[in-house]
């Protein structure tokens, strides 16, 4: 289950042109042939990022910085006996501007080094259109597995699902459900995949079993998903909103999310000892017309630090360079964002956001304050030249305040991916 799209997504929220087709011809060449290639796709997605991220603090002060290029060449068949399909996906990121000494960007392979992987070769076997087995590398975008796909590669996952879909989502009510077993997991500027369990800090190997479903009704979302790693952690996440149209132009959507974690087994995380911890958060959206007003609160049981160890941290109050999860945090965020449409801009949107957190949890280090501002811009041409076309900047500040330290983060990040399907 998705978590609330963020305001700068939202405000994209319309469906995006389809990308520039190179050799369309191929397409109708192909229309009297078996479904096998018939339907098959291919396409390039190029993308260009530079990240500067400088780190202050009383002890000294870390640089990491990169212009890497490069992105990924997908592949998927048809149908096979209208059974079988397959896919791939190769990742590749190649060094433009990558000083040595300022190593740790994670656009390319540790050293500044280029990298290249295939992260998914998968199969699937489709029971009908609604329902389907997947077994494979493939990238799978749930709370706590999931993409995190801001560097040049996203992660992605080996293992096998079956997932599926009761009922019409555009008209509801439907239920949507997923399960099975995800074994191992690469890094985004990795090559080599590693268990679930290694990935979450263990010195065994151990995998990942999975399930959940997403209940939908017009504007109500329910949902619920469950991780079970042995003798490592299980997860629990559950997540609902609701959205109302107020008037004219005007709607808000109303979310709460809950997670659940614990050690398992053989307690294999935290030098061998159990832990138990738990987040509680609430987001509320308030739109007029291409602007979207957002505020959110979450908080953290003091016991312990909430853990991420396959995916971005799905909390309402996740920052660009700040998690806010730490034990006992309490964070509040308040964020704007708009199209510039209106203003005679197409295809520009900007935000900002202003996050702060606080705790005085002895799991988290002692008692901590800090904040942290966040500036997006985006373009996305809307002209025929250029569809697929993305562009994105962003800049954030963070400050923390622990135990007498102060430390400050400044990064910059630009990015730039263009998607062209060959045929």
């Amino acid at each position: 289950m998705k978590q609330s799209l963020t305001a700068i997504e939202r405000a994209f929220s319309a469906p995006a042109p389809p990308p520039l087709t190179m050799f369309p011809k191929i397409r109708e060449q192909l229309k009297d042939a078996p479904a096998f290639l018939r339907d098959s796709k291919a396409a390039f997605n190029f993308r260009s990022y530079y990240r500067d991220e400088v780190t202050n603090a009383p002890t000294g002060a870390a640089w990491k910085e990169a212009w890497a290029a490069g992105g990924s060449f997908a592949f998927e068949t048809g149908r096979l006996f209208d059974l079988i399909s397959g896919g791939l996906v190769l990742y590749t990121s190649f060094p433009v501007y990558a000083p040595l000494d300022h190593d740790g960007s994670g656009l390319l392979a540790p050293g500044q080094q280029q990298y290249g992987v295939l992260g998914q070769l998968y199969g699937k076997v489709h029971i009908t259109d609604d329902h389907e087995i997947i077994a494979g590398r493939y990238l799978y975008d749930t709370p706590f597995i999931g993409p995190q796909d801001n560097r040049m590669s996203p992660k992605t996952f080996y293992g096998y699902v079956l997932r599926g879909t009761f009922g019409n989502p555009d008209t509801g009510p439907s239920f949507r459900y997923g399960g099975g077993y995800i074994a191992a997991m690469k890094d985004r500027n990795a090559t080599d995949f590693v268990s679930m369990s290694r990935s979450a800090g263990a010195d065994e190997d151990r995998g990942t079993g999975v399930f959940g479903g997403l209940f939908s009704w017009g504007p109500l979302r329910i949902g619920g998903i469950e991780y079970y790693t042995q003798d490592t952690i299980n997860i629990i996440y559950g997540e609902g909103k609701y959205g109302v149209n107020l008037g004219t132009d005007f709607n808000a959507i109303l979310a709460l999310q809950f997670a659940d974690q614990h050690s398992t087994g053989a307690n294999l995380l935290n030098g061998g000892h159990p832990f138990g911890t738990n987040q509680f958060g609430s987001q509320l959206q308030l739109g007029y017309q291409s602007a979207i007003l957002t505020a959110a609160y979450t908080v953290v049981n003091p016991g312990f630090n909430m853990q991420t160890p396959w995916s971005a941290n799905p909390f309402y109050t996740d920052a660009q360079i700040q998690a806010f999860n730490r034990a006992g945090e309490n964070a509040v965020m308040v964020g704007l964002s708009s199209s510039l449409k209106p203003i005679g801009l197409p295809g520009l949107a900007a935000s900002v956001f202003y996050f702060n957190g606080w705790t005085s949890a002895a799991a988290a280090g002692g008692p901590l304050t800090e904040y942290e501002w966040d500036f997006n811009l985006e373009w996305r041409p809307e002209w025929k030249p250029l569809p697929g076309l993305w562009f994105r900047a962003r800049y954030g500040f963070s400050a923390t305040d622990q135990n007498g330290i102060h430390t400050t983060v400044d990064e910059v990040r630009l990015i730039l991916n263009y998607t062209v399907k060959l045929y």
